[in-house]
């Protein structure tokens, strides 16, 4: 069934709400720290280029803006969904700050940018949970945010030398490796059932923790960004990290497991 006009008008909106938001800031950022604009105007290309393209994955995808409980087919884009869709689109925005911290002084913008975009992260969950709002595509926009960002982020942080090799390798297989047993569980399953377990939210809201702690440090900023805490939590952060890696890869052995069991073939035209 087609989803609702006021749907599709819904996701469009937030799109172009979000892009207009994040080109108002970049615009900001150019003209007090004095920046080439040139390149603000190639910047503001891939950011429109990237919210278009985000927009239109989310209409083409906009009849599983359902919640799970009822069923009930949303007429906007509610708040919990909002929440993520915006920290997906922030991603551009927070990948130049972090690279262009190295040559300007954007600790007043980077830091708070960073904070409120992982904060996100954790005020989706419960706010689609305290509201009975609960959706397909939250679940798994959630997930992807996650997942894209965490990436993103530290890839940046590896190439400024601000996490060790160790550290990024861990978090990249464990990111990497567990997508891609939930893809081969998809295939064989023939539908998604992105998975949110309490250790999986736990290892990204602590990573994230250590990106912003890692950031501060680098920027010099007192307390949060002193060497001995961020090595602290680094160490923490890594402990999660490490059990949630087991936890996740206990979870896929028994569904391939349960799988192989009943003997299950993939089922093709299956659906969220």
């Amino acid at each position: 069934m087609p989803a609702p006009i006021r749907l599709r008008q819904s996701i469009a909106i937030y799109g172009a709400v979000f892009f207009l938001s994040q080109t108002i800031l970049l615009i900001a950022v150019f003209a007090a720290y004095g920046m080439e604009w040139r390149k603000c105007a190639i910047l503001l290309a891939i950011s429109a280029g990237y919210h278009a393209l985000l927009t239109g994955l989310l209409e083409f995808r906009a009849v599983d803006f359902r919640v799970e409980e009822t069923g009930e087919e949303l007429q906007r884009v509610n708040l919990p969904n909002a929440l993520t869709f915006g920290r997906l689109s922030s991603i551009p925005t927070m990948l130049f700050l972090i690279v262009q911290a190295a040559r300007y002084p954007l600790l007043p913008v980077t830091l708070p940018f960073l904070v409120v975009v992982f904060a996100t992260d954790l005020l989706d969950g419960i706010f689609a949970r305290k509201r009975g709002e609960v959706t397909f595509v939250g679940r798994y926009l959630d997930s992807s945010s996650d997942y894209v960002a965490i990436i993103a982020v530290s890839i940046m942080l590896f190439v400024l030398d601000l996490i060790p090799l160790w550290f990024f390798v861990l978090i990249l297989s464990r990111l990497v490796l567990f997508a891609i047993g939930m893809f081969v569980l998809a295939l064989k399953e023939g539908r998604t059932n992105p998975l949110a377990t309490f250790l999986g939210k736990a290892s990204i809201f602590a990573t994230m923790v250590l990106y912003v702690l890692a950031v501060a440090e680098f920027l010099g900023v007192p307390w949060i960004g002193e060497p001995i805490v961020v090595r602290i939590v680094l160490y923490i952060v890594t402990g999660i990290v490490v059990v949630s890696f087991a936890d996740k890869a206990i979870f896929l052995a028994r569904m391939f497991a349960t799988l192989a069991a009943r003997g299950e073939t993939p089922k093709p035209g299956g659906s969220v």
